[in-house]
């Protein structure tokens, strides 16, 4: 099977056992499915930036997770990548071939296996399925709430919730996460993607020299201490394509996870034509973000 179908496929096959274990509301346990599933499971610390272990002995499979009481959405999404390399078509196979034993890392790792990512996307689909969180979306304000709305219900990481977000949502919207003056990845939604030509930055991309998450950015207690900011912007602004569309850019710090998450939408945005460019196309296909398991 192709990588790349695989990938695509991920997501909706987390929904499908969302939706076969019977969740009809949030939050999703993923502890009860994998117990229903006869998967054992073990809270047991790591280190090393190792956020989770799964292993096959024989006819049995094991969950190794690191306990995170001060943050449940970290521990859940922890399970429920585990629980992709064991329900995801060619994980099992590939983890016995290599011993039967597979350590997940977590918080941007480079050079991630597609197994990895994989599990991610599984994770996000098992976690926020699209039939829960379209109902949810129609009824929250645009931007940031809708991230904060998502990421409260499911019980989730407030990136993973917003990539969600971005994933489904049928307005114009794009997350961006970044560090000091760097994109460390950027999602636009697919209304987003036709507002313009070039609406796509790249991993390493320098933050604009006048955005405001720049600035945010250069007080590192701002993002310790997990503050918000809300400022206006443009599309051309951000993405150097001339357009004078106005954004609104909301700031969050993610705390000791060292990182910002920023929120480009506007009510006020209509989608633009369609035809997106094929060079963005191409950018998407080299940067394929992973769900951060922190904040």
């Amino acid at each position: 099977m192709a990588r790349t179908f695989r990938l695509r496929m991920a997501t909706p096959a987390g929904e499908d056992l969302a939706k076969r274990s019977g969740a009809d509301r949030f939050p999703v346990d993923p502890i009860a499915i994998a117990e229903s599933h006869d998967i054992h499971l073990e809270a047991k610390a790591h280190s090393g930036g190792v956020s989770g272990v799964f292993q096959l002995v024989g006819n049995a499979a094991f969950i190794l997770y690191e306990p995170r009481p001060q943050n449940p959405g970290f521990e859940r999404f922890c399970i429920a990548h585990e629980l992709g390399h064991y329900f995801l078509p060619g994980h099992p196979e590939e983890i016995l071939a290599n011993g039967g034993t597979h350590i997940s890392r977590a918080n941007f790792i480079q050079g991630a296996s597609p197994i990895e990512i994989e599990a991610d996307h599984f994770a996000a689909g098992l976690l926020m399925p699209r039939a829960l969180v379209r109902p949810l979306l129609s009824n929250a304000n645009l931007g940031l709430e809708a991230v904060l709305a998502l990421s409260s219900v499911a019980n989730t990481s407030l990136t993973a919730a917003a990539i969600r977000v971005a994933e489904c949502a049928d307005f114009p919207i794009c997350i961006i996460v970044s560090r000091g003056d760097e994109v460390a990845y950027a999602f636009p939604s697919t209304d987003f993607k036709k507002l313009g030509k070039r609406v796509f930055l790249r991993k390493g991309s320098p933050l604009p020299t006048t955005s405001t998450t720049r600035a945010f950015n250069a007080d590192n207690t701002n993002v310790l201490k997990a503050r918000q900011h809300v400022a206006e912007t443009t599309l051309g602004e951000w993405f150097d394509n001339g357009s004078n569309l106005p954004l609104d850019e909301e700031i969050v710090g993610l705390g000791d996870y060292g990182f910002t998450l920023t929120v480009l939408s506007s009510e006020a945005l209509q989608s633009g034509p369609d035809g997106w460019q094929d060079e963005d196309v191409e950018l998407e296909r080299t940067w394929i973000p992973r769900f951060a398991y922190g904040r």
